[in-house]
This record gives C-alpha cells, sequence and structure tokens, in this order.
C-alpha cells in the first residue's frame, strides 16, 4: 500500500500545500513578474507577466497545465492591437473571451483562449467610461464587466464592448468610499468584494454597489492588511485575500470573520528541475551556497489569487516569478 506524503499544513491547517509551477524566463517555460491568473474553461492556467521595464520580451501571458506542463504563449510588449505594457488583472467572460487590464496605456484589451486580439477600448480621464489605471476586473451573472478604477477610487460597470452602465465610490475613508482600490471578485449571490489598498481593508457592496459592510485594518495580526490587492471567493463563500506587503495570502468566511493564512510552502518546480538537469555546474553552485533556503520557500509579493471546482488555491507569487498552489481541506 502507498502512503501518502504529507504536504506542510497553512497556518490554520485548513489547507495543504501542493505544489509550484514556476521559473523566471523570458519566454517557454516560465514567468516573469506574474501578475494575475485566470482560470480557463479548458482547465488550463493563463497566467499575465508585466516583467520589468529592462525586460520587455519577458511581457506575454503563458498558458500551462494545472500540474505544470507548458502550452502556449501571446500577447506581447507593445501599445499595438494584442500589445501591453503595464497588466493589471485578466479575467474570463462567460463567452470564454480573455480581457486583460493595462494600467499604462488606459484600456482594457481582449482576446481568445487561442490567443488571437479580438478588441481594445478605453482612455485616459475621469468620465464616465474612462479610467485612470484600470485594475481589478470580474463579470457579473449578466456578464457585465465590472471594472477597478483605481485612481479615479472607484468602481465602473461596463458591457463586454465597454459601454459605460453604472458607477460607484469616491475618494475617502468612510463606507462605500476608497483610496486607491486594486482587485475586485463576486460571490454566488453577485456581491462585490473590493480591496482597499490604501485603506487596507475589503468592502463588500450588493448586486447594485450599495455598500454592506467592511472587514481588515491596518497592521500584520491576523485579519489585519498591509496593502491588499487581489481577491477571490470560492464556491463555499469564503473570501482569500492577497496581502500584499505581509507576503501572505489570508482567508476569512463570508461574514469577514479570520479563518486562516497561507504564508507559501515552495520547492523545486519542474520547469526549475528541468533547467537544473540541464545546468548541472549552476545547482552545484546552488549546493554550495550558504544562504537561508526557508524564507525563499515563502511568498514574496502574492498579487492574485484563485480557486478552482477541485478546491485548489492558486497564487500568483510575484517576485519569486511562479505560481504556489494549496489545496482547500474538509
Amino acid at each position: 500500500m502507498t502512503t501518502k506524503t504529507q504536504q506542510p499544513l497553512s497556518v490554520r491547517g485548513h489547507h495543504e500545500y501542493h505544489d509550484v509551477i514556476g521559473l523566471l524566463s523570458a519566454a517557454g517555460p516560465g514567468f516573469s513578474g506574474p501578475m494575475s491568473i485566470a482560470l480557463g474553461s479548458d482547465n488550463l492556467l493563463y497566467v499575465a507577466n508585466r516583467a520589468n521595464p529592462n525586460q520587455p520580451e519577458a511581457v506575454r501571458v503563458t498558458k500551462c497545465t494545472k500540474d505544470g506542463e507548458y502550452v502556449d504563449q501571446f500577447a506581447e510588449w507593445g501599445e499595438g492591437d494584442g500589445q501591453y505594457t503595464w497588466v493589471n488583472a485578466i479575467e474570463f467572460d462567460r463567452h470564454n473571451e480573455l480581457y486583460l487590464t493595462d494600467e499604462h496605456i488606459q484600456r482594457i484589451s481582449v482576446f481568445d483562449m487561442d490567443g488571437r486580439f479580438m478588441r481594445s477600448f478605453g482612455e485616459y480621464g475621469s468620465g464616465d467610461g474612462q479610467w485612470d489605471r484600470p485594475t481589478g476586473i470580474a463579470f457579473d451573472a449578466d456578464n457585465n464587466l465590472i471594472v477597478v478604477d483605481s485612481l479615479n477610487h472607484r468602481v465602473q460597470k461596463m458591457t463586454p464592448q465597454g459601454r459605460y452602465l453604472a458607477q460607484w465610490g469616491s475618494y475617502g475613508d468612510g463606507e462605500g468610499e476608497f483610496n486607491m482600490p486594486w482587485g475586485i471578485a463576486l460571490d454566488g449571490a453577485g456581491n462585490h468584494y473590493v480591496t482597499d489598498w490604501r485603506n487596507d481593508r475589503v468592502q463588500k457592496f450588493d448586486p447594485e454597489g450599495r455598500f454592506l459592510m467592511a472587514f481588515g485594518s491596518s497592521g500584520s495580526e491576523d485579519g489585519q492588511f498591509n496593502r491588499p490587492n487581489g481577491i477571490t471567493v470560492d464556491a463555499q463563500g469564503d473570501i482569500y485575500v492577497c496581502d500584499w506587503m505581509n507576503d501572505r495570502v489570508q482567508v476569512f468566511d463570508p461574514n469577514g470573520g479570520f479563518k486562516d493564512i497561507l504564508i507559501g510552502h515552495s520547492g523545486t518546480s519542474k520547469w526549475a528541475r528541468d533547467f537544473l538537469d540541464a545546468n548541472p555546474d549552476i545547482e552545484e553552485k546552488l549546493d554550495l551556497a550558504t544562504q537561508n533556503i526557508q524564507p525563499k520557500m515563502r511568498f514574496f509579493r502574492p498579487v492574485s489569487v484563485k480557486v478552482d471546482q477541485e478546491r485548489r488555491v492558486y497564487v500568483a507569487d510575484c517576485y519569486r516569478h511562479r505560481v504556489q498552489i494549496y489545496q482547500k481541506l474538509g
């Protein structure tokens, strides 16, 4: 009989570490500053890479299987059709079209599942349908596009073709006010959860944008945040929040009650193993290094989180150029 190897558990033990996908690479198998994860209906992971100003060739969306087999890549650096310069978020609509927010160009680009460019829309400004750094995106039950308009401190609702429908929010720290909101997610009832970046909290709104509740405060204790960004809600209503500067992902119940923390437990990914096998001299140097490997296992600026139907939790570990995966237990 085969005995299952025990994987590390999360802080409160509600999640078990599962696997890692990643390698710093400008093309092919690997990531460079992964900013957002989308789960495709084809059961593939789509990972948007921001890279850095000195590595424009690494800007692309990587497609891979959930167990780390490289499939393809598309998009590239630039301001033309099918290009981007400063991605924040990607998300699929109900018709399997992939939407990508670009904070620098102030637009949304749309691709099909094969990476073919479909259309784009948006412009800089503070009027209806204009943006000042579009960040998080989500789709409601009617397939309307919900966009976090970060430096305008609001959320806008658009049609999939980019026609303005509605908005809510303004600058401040009161109920329904924002200070540089970042991420957004919807639960099964259509309620909206928005990470309020500089207010270090999450706000919940009904489907019409009416304020319902908020949770979180500044700090590093359980339930506190230091610049929350990526967010998702799973099928059970649990809320996962990337706690950017605290280098962790916190988990809350549907009422905002603290439940768990994921800190990162990464080992060597398949892509990294293949690279080291092909470059034994590099592995030899790593084996001789005296640096403490423990911190390298942990998250370093997690920025995006998604949960699939098998209750696996995928976290874009941005500054470590990888996706860490946990399994929700129970």
